[in-house]
């Protein structure tokens, strides 16, 4: 009977391991990158790997080109690029690789291939913001530098935030500390397929060292700039994808993006068009989870160490008049300084606007009118005038330092939180100076409207920023 148990037991370790065995592990397959942009006639030897897998094999490629050959023990293909175009050849598409594993179950990667893209440097020109403006477009800036060119030890890049699942495509960091990504159309379409992204840098420890902000619009900044004399200003707010009203989509995408004084991290705009419930516009990060703007208040996060470790997180204050920057007397790195600062969020070539930008502007739509009340119903901005040169600007309202709602109402006792329909509606801006540029309307009673600047806020408001050419 002793026998009889101890076979038994045996038996059924035999059966445990067996259930444990790598025959009922899942299997796994992978490419080292996670595109490949190439020339004709180009070759590249590209590294893959996998777990659990018995054999490899390339299941498909682009039409045109040939299958990469294998080899299974270095773990490496030989890529090898059409040696010139032709109507039978796909410009891009996917190579994928096929495993079988040791219980004969079949696992794909696929590899992103394209040929002759044309391709944006911006890896000469830091800065914490990049406007890009072409589609089906690689990018390429330098990840291994804070905005101010300052070194930064980077092992890693990732999405944050988009707007969209796979908006920002096949980011990677490449061996010499740039990263590239990609940029595709709309479907069906040679337009640039916009919007705002946020990619981080971290390092071996994954910890997060930086943030860059991605500006995809069809936008001519230098085109389009505003010459108010002394200073040369963008026709849009950081993040603005249009600068018109025409339609609720229209009047969606311009609403510029929003920046707690001093930060270079931007946060969304709101979810529906006129901000009616103060909630952010849906976001994704690079693994496609929905990711949230967090209020955090200012005893547990304010300082400049936290906020550019944590970009999506905004520091909220219960004064009115309080700074989200709890060490602003020893830290002094906002953006009022001689030169542009680490944390400034405009591109390349472009700084933060201070107040004088905005002094002498005027409403140029009259005001006066009979019928202004119907004429201005479906106003969301003015028509501003300074030294002869007219621009519409799009009122966005503000996060509210409390609370991070997104709230368009003008109310100079600001001891309101929620975000209402109720009017006039105001656009507020941060300057340089630490002061907000503002200007409102009443739908109903358009001759009360206003524009002032030099107004004090708690720098805790999230705000939309204007860029005036360095």
């Amino acid at each position: 009977m002793k026998y009889l148990k101890l076979i038994c037991a045996l038996l059924f370790v035999g059966v445990a391991l067996a259930a444990c065995s790598d025959d009922d592990k899942e299997g796994k397959v992978h490419f080292d990158r996670k595109s490949l942009f190439m020339a004709y006639g180009e070759s590249v030897t590209m590294g893959f790997g996998g777990s659990n897998i018995k054999s490899y094999a390339i299941s498909a490629v682009p039409d045109g080109w040939e299958k990469p050959t294998i080899d299974t023990k270095t773990k490496t293909m030989l890529i090898e690029a059409p040696a010139m175009a032709a109507d039978t050849i796909d410009t891009s598409g996917s190579i994928t690789l096929k495993g079988t594993t040791h219980g004969n179950e079949i696992v794909y990667a696929s590899l992103f291939v394209s040929l002759d893209t044309p391709m944006v440097d911006f890896s000469s020109k830091p800065a914490n913001s990049y406007l890009a403006t072409q589609a089906n477009t690689l990018y390429r800036f330098n990840a291994s530098v804070k905005g101010d060119g300052t070194p930064i030890a980077t092992a890693s890049v990732a999405v944050l935030w988009q707007p969209a699942t796979n908006f920002v495509k096949y980011l990677q960091l490449e061996e010499n500390g740039t990263a590239t990504f990609y940029l595709s159309a709309d479907t069906d379409s040679e337009q640039l397929k916009e919007g705002n992204a946020v990619v981080g840098a971290f390092d071996e420890a994954n910890n997060q060292l930086w943030s860059w902000h991605i500006w995809a619009t069809d936008y001519d900044v230098e085109k389009e700039a505003l010459d108010y004399g002394n200073y040369t200003v963008m026709s849009r707010a950081l993040g603005q994808l249009q600068n018109d009203t025409e339609d609720r989509a229209s009047i969606l995408a311009s609403y510029g993006l929003y920046y707690q004084w001093g930060r270079k991290d931007p946060f969304i705009g709101p979810s529906t068009y006129n901000a009616s419930k103060g909630l952010s516009m849906s976001l994704f990060n690079g693994d496609m989870d929905v990711v949230q703007v967090l209020a955090v208040p200012a005893e547990e996060g304010g300082n400049y160490a936290y906020t550019n470790a944590n970009p999506l997180h905004f520091i909220t204050v219960s004064d009115k008049n309080g700074s989200w920057d709890q060490n602003i007397t020893s830290e002094v790195r906002g953006w009022n300084t001689p030169n542009k600062s680490v944390n400034d969020p405009c591109p390349y070539g472009w700084r933060v606007a201070p107040a004088a930008a905005f002094e002498g502007l005027t409403i140029e739509d009259d005001l006066t009118a009979t019928d202004a009340a119907t004429k201005y119903a479906e106003q969301y901005g003015w028509t501003l005038e300074k030294n002869g040169v007219k621009s519409f600007y799009f009122a966005g309202g503000r996060r509210v330092y409390a609370d991070a709602l997104i709230q368009n109402v003008f109310d100079e006792s600001l001891t309101r939180n929620a975000a209402t329909e109720a009017q006039p509606w105001v656009g507020y801006n941060w300057t340089a100076d630490g002061e907000a540029f503002c200007f409102w309307f009443n739908k109903e009673q358009p001759t009360t409207s206003g524009l002032r600047t030099n107004l004090k806020f708690s720098t805790a408001n999230g705000m939309m920023v204007r860029c005036v050419k360095e």
